[in-house]
């Protein structure tokens, strides 16, 4: 559950221009955690870990382990930096992606969106004067167009690649 919130959150940020550069995946069991009571746990945390990895690809994936006290106060958060980035500068980008593409190809327009995880059905689109309506959900983004395509109609999209491709003729 807390993993399909996290893809849509992914998609909804794209969906508005915000980027995602790294995925933390927190309270995994450490290895040296030997009791039997939390075996099946850590299967299941090994098949939620791949789940991760999977659905966030290309996204790098840092994992902070559960701690045996409640991360609270500032040793516990310097504890947490150290874990996450042990000696990296926390404010570079660890992947970078572009969430809003225009293409042109032989004198034809596409205007691609970088969604997700995010089904074409789930999607509706609709334009109205310069600006194009994308509405997934509960959540709507109002795009202006540039003025190569604010004159044009949509003639068309598909999802491909996670990216919604929407052509302008």
């Amino acid at each position: 559950m807390v993993i399909k919130e996290s893809l849509r959150a992914h998609a909804y940020l794209s969906l508005y221009n915000v980027a995602t550069d790294l995925v933390v995946a927190n309270r995994i069991i450490p290895a040296e955690v030997t009791d039997p009571f939390f075996q099946r746990w850590k299967e299941n945390q090994q098949q939620y870990k791949q789940e991760i990895h999977d659905n966030f690809r290309p996204l790098p994936v840092k994992e902070i382990p559960l701690y045996s006290e409640e991360m609270c106060g500032l040793p516990a958060l310097e504890r947490l930096k150290e874990t996450l980035y042990a000696g990296e500068d926390p404010s570079q980008v660890y992947y970078k992606e572009t969430t809003v593409k225009i293409v042109q190809e032989n004198n034809l327009y596409s205007l691609e969106l970088y969604l997700p995880g995010i089904a074409k059905d789930q999607i509706q689109l609709s334009k109205t004067g310069d600006e194009l309506n994308v509405r997934i959900g509960n959540h709507r983004r109002n795009m202006v167009l540039p003025q190569a395509l604010a004159a044009l109609q949509p003639s068309g999209a598909k999802m491909e690649d996670d990216y919604l491709k929407i052509k302008f003729a």
